[in-house]
């Protein structure tokens, strides 16, 4: 959520270096010195900003001939789904809606790969089949009222220029594409050879040689950048000068993945053994054919090297809806590794998610995972999507799984809707930081410019460009790596919505209802720019700060255990002058937050820092502090402390 007057940070995260070392070891890079005192270590974050409002959004619909109703009703969310991205609104009235997709791609691509030089297959074509190509043409079984008789090879919307309801409407002429597609379906290659470039390009604008993927078919090196109409040339954005888009793959479908290098396992010819075996079978009993399914969890991450948070996959598949619906996603977290794969967990091991075979007429057949009555009263039964739901695990948080066994699609459209809406949102911090006595922390925010020929028109390349940058602090670089100028940003003491000014800078956010919402458990802190300080694109934001502080726990035996305590380190102030919850969670004075109870009577020996905002301790010589540290009495060090001489640890004080 935006708040008044502000812009908080949507980007993708290019790199994350954090340095949290121990007390009595050292304490930062060299990169970050001098410090003192060191109560504190350093965190570096870098966040590509690329005013990410552009969405390239990918559905694989499975073709086959069990997938009519299904197709029919993903067809109906399509509005829902368009007009929420578009809007960043959930539902009407949104109190906290996201920053919206201002720019989408909108395309598909059907499961349908043939059995690419083995020929008499039933339904599935020897040459290839669709190959990856997006599909544009309406289908004439299922083209409704209002579909124009063909499209482009791809959808786009931009906003203040197209109407959000006629672009659902056109999708949903193109993306129900009807049945009789090939029976043995590659719901993941598919989408990648739509989307993977003949020729690919690094992060840093290498052509790599060899292409890393190759591929079974007319095409050999992927579509990506072929000319439409037999390829998706300038479907996805990739020009970081006018800013990169959110890649969005969604795959549905009733069936399990069987993409193979080797389509001879799908043979009709009854000399070959394989032939015998089931069409339901054939996939699971060849696995060692299939591709792993690492190509795809790298491979659509590689489409965004060093911005893989920008790459999002999402599955409507045949796992059970107890195992994914609302009930069975409550009290997990996504963002937090341990959570997820619990939930992962259990969705792999459920014994309805086993491929369990039966044996009987056709050369036998797979257990169904889940069904439900379609329209016309019939059972539509799934089967167990092991493989996708690997590929969706793969990217963490950017990954969701929902049920194709539903009569109403509403939910699982919402929870990939609330994935991409995670990513055009806010980066962020992954601890929070202590506010100094004038409401500012200890931390630069760097702009990292591009470089002149590198830049867009309305991007800075010279500090003194605009009044809210300067040249950053004597002895840091003052080049990037791409070879462009560092600046550094004015902070703002900005400590809540109501003190947020026009003029330019960046603040530190941890009281925004925006963050809250945005940020999950222990993040709920980031950073922040006013309205007048948005970053434009091409512009790399780098966060460093020497103020997260550590903390070292009191260890005398006698303290009380009946209340919470403070620690060396602990914040003492909330905000600007604010006061903090003592012992018995009763508001107390700054100094009063770092005395600690005893069993008997109290410690007093800890004062409020006057300028740091922490709980340091007082001492007459290095004997009254913690092992490996000394009584710091330095002119400088007295002079931020109001005269009084206390504990730092030597390894990283003042050089």
């Amino acid at each position: 959520m935006r708040t008044r007057g502000s812009n908080v940070v949507g980007m993708a995260l290019i790199a994350i270096t954090i340095s949290l070392t121990g007390l009595t070891a050292g304490c930062l890079d060299r990169e970050l010195k001098p410090l003192n005192p060191c109560l504190v270590s350093g965190v570096s974050r870098k966040v590509a900003v690329n005013n990410v409002d552009k969405v390239d959004l990918l559905f694989m619909v499975d073709n086959s001939n069990s997938m009519e109703q299904e197709q029919n009703s993903l067809k109906m969310q399509f509005p829902h789904m368009i007009q929420v991205l578009t809007s960043g609104m959930r539902m009407a009235n949104d109190p906290m809606p996201f920053p919206p997709a201002k720019d989408l791609h909108l395309g598909v691509v059907s499961s349908d790969m043939g059995t690419f030089g083995v020929p008499n297959v039933m339904t599935c074509d020897a040459a290839g089949g669709g190959d990856g190509r997006l599909q544009h043409m309406v289908n004439p079984m299922t083209g409704a009222v209002g579909c124009a008789a063909n499209y482009p090879s791809f959808l786009t919307y931009l906003a203040m220029r197209d109407n959000p309801t006629q672009i659902a409407t056109d999708f949903g002429c193109i993306a129900e594409i009807g049945i009789g597609g090939c029976g043995f379906e590659q719901q993941l290659e598919a989408p990648f050879k739509a989307l993977w470039p003949s020729v690919y390009v690094d992060g840093k604008g290498n052509v790599v040689t060899p292409n890393p993927y190759t591929f079974v078919g007319p095409v050999t090196t992927g579509r990506g950048d072929l000319p439409p109409p037999e390829g998706a040339q300038n479907f996805i954005r990739s020009d970081p000068t006018v800013g990169l888009s959110l890649i969005a793959v969604i795959v549905v479908t009733d069936e399990e993945d069987c993409s193979t290098p080797m389509p001879q396992i799908f043979t009709s010819d009854p000399a070959d053994p394989r032939s015998m075996i089931g069409q339901q079978l054939r996939c699971p009993m060849n696995k060692p054919a299939l591709y792993e399914t690492k190509r795809y969890i790298e491979g659509f991450k590689a489409l965004r090297p060093g911005n893989e948070n920008l790459v999002v996959f999402g599955a409507i598949v045949g796992v059970p809806p107890q195992l994914v619906d609302a009930r069975a996603r409550m009290g997990v977290d996504f963002t937090d590794d341990t959570s997820r794969e619990a939930y992962y967990n259990r969705i792999m091991s459920s014994p309805l998610m086993q491929e369990t075979i039966v044996q009987g007429g056709f050369g036998g057949s797979v257990n169904p995972s889940c069904s439900r009555r379609d329209s016309t009263g019939m059972t539509a039964t799934a089967f167990p999507p092991r493989r996708i739901v690997e590929v969706a695990r793969g990217f963490g948080a950017n990954g969701v799984v929902q049920s194709i066994c539903q009569d109403d699609f509403g939910p699982a459209m919402d929870a990939i809707i609330e994935v991409i809406a995670r990513q055009l949102g806010a980066v962020c911090l992954p601890r929070s930081l202590v506010r100094k006595s004038d409401g500012l922390v200890g931390c630069n925010v760097v702009w990292e410019l591009p470089p002149p020929k590198q830049a867009p028109a309305t991007t800075p390349t010279e500090c003194a460009q605009l009044p809210f940058l300067k040249p950053v602090d004597p002895g840091r670089e003052q080049v990037n790596e791409r070879g462009g100028n560092n600046c550094k940003v004015e902070q703002l003491p900005i400590t809540n919505t109501a003190n947020i000014p026009d003029v330019p800078g960046w603040y530190y956010d941890n009281f925004s209802m925006g963050v809250k919402q945005d940020c999950p458990g222990n993040e709920q802190q980031r950073v922040a720019f006013s309205a007048a300080a948005k970053p434009p694109t091409g512009v790399v934001v780098k966060l460093e700060c020497l103020n997260e502080t550590q903390k070292l726990p009191i260890t005398r035996r006698d303290v009380s255990t009946s209340a919470p305590q403070p620690e060396l380190g602990s914040a003492c102030k909330d905000a600007v002058g604010a006061t903090m919850a003592g012992p018995r969670g009763q508001p107390v004075a700054a100094n009063n937050a770092c005395v600690v109870q005893l069993t008997s009577g109290q410690d007093t020996s800890m004062f409020c820092h006057p300028d740091l905002n922490v709980c340091v301790k007082s001492c007459m010589s290095s004997a009254d502090c913690p092992p490996a540290w000394e009584c710091d009495k330095r002119e400088t060090t007295l002079a931020g402390s109001k005269g009084k001489p206390f504990c730092v640890n030597p390894t990283c004080g003042a050089d």
